[in-house]
């Protein structure tokens, strides 16, 4: 992969950030690292180009939604950007996590909302397909809330053990446990993975992402990939939040 094996700026990439996206985004990236422009206004112009794949969704007509699906994944791209900027020219802060997040959530709540309403506007959907079109719609926006803020707090408890755990660790004299490679912490199937294919994980949101904003307008089935992804991630939470939990409770 192009500048992407034992790149330490690379943040643990799924599939369609290691083959779809990285190989445009690394290189991008090394070029604005030798620009003044900031990870902040690459944020930004990645949320303005989304808004013009939201108004082209919204459109609903088969070559808009082409055109979104473009623009969608180079909305992506430039996503990919910033943080590779901002780790490798050590321009990281609070705010443009922020930043980053919200204008993700919302991008992602406008596009999702565009394509149930372009399809109704061209007249694609009528009686109960449109309801549950419009169902399907807020389900996804509620699901991406609830799993990022769940996501968020995790991760600040996960942070504060695993920061206890190396403090005890140096103490005691004890070097921790664990698989590191290009600063990710990784499980070691992860490990395996990344060595092999360079990924982290086999399926991510990122890819669901793909699926329902870029893969299925493309080929003219987006209410479809709506469904389709809505399944995915209902059979990913129960694989990995409910069935996870339920083994790390130790009940059988």
């Amino acid at each position: 992969m192009f500048k992407l094996r034992d790149n330490p700026y690379v943040r643990y990439p799924s599939p369609w950030d290691a083959y779809a996206t990285l190989p445009l985004s690394v290189p991008i990236s090394e070029a604005f690292c030798k620009t003044k422009i900031t990870p902040n206004q690459i944020t930004v112009i990645s949320f303005v180009i989304a808004l013009f794949a939201v108004w082209c969704f919204g459109l609903g007509t088969p070559w808009m939604l082409v055109l979104g699906g473009l623009l969608y994944q180079l909305s992506y791209i430039l996503d990919c950007c910033d943080g590779y900027v901002a780790r490798k020219t050590k321009q990281s802060s609070n705010f443009g996590f922020w930043l980053d997040h919200i204008l993700d959530e919302l991008k992602l709540a406008l596009l999702v909302l565009a394509l149930v309403y372009g399809q109704q506007r061209i007249g694609e959907l009528e009686g109960w397909m449109l309801t549950a079109s419009w169902v399907m719609a807020g389900l996804y926006i509620y699901t991406r809330a609830f799993s990022k803020g769940d996501l968020l707090i995790k991760e600040t408890i996960e942070n504060s053990a695993s920061a206890q755990a190396d403090a005890s660790a140096k103490d005691s004299g004890d070097a921790p446990e664990g698989i590191v490679i290009n600063g990710m912490a990784m499980t070691p199937f992860q490990a395996r993975l990344y060595r092999k294919f360079m990924i982290v994980t086999p399926f991510s949101v990122i890819e669901s992402q793909a699926i329902i904003f870029c893969l299925m307008p493309i080929v003219q089935l987006p209410i479809f990939g709506l469904l389709l992804t809505l399944v995915i991630t209902v059979i990913w939470h129960l694989l990995f939040d409910v069935y996870r939990y339920w083994k790390r409770a130790g009940w059988r």
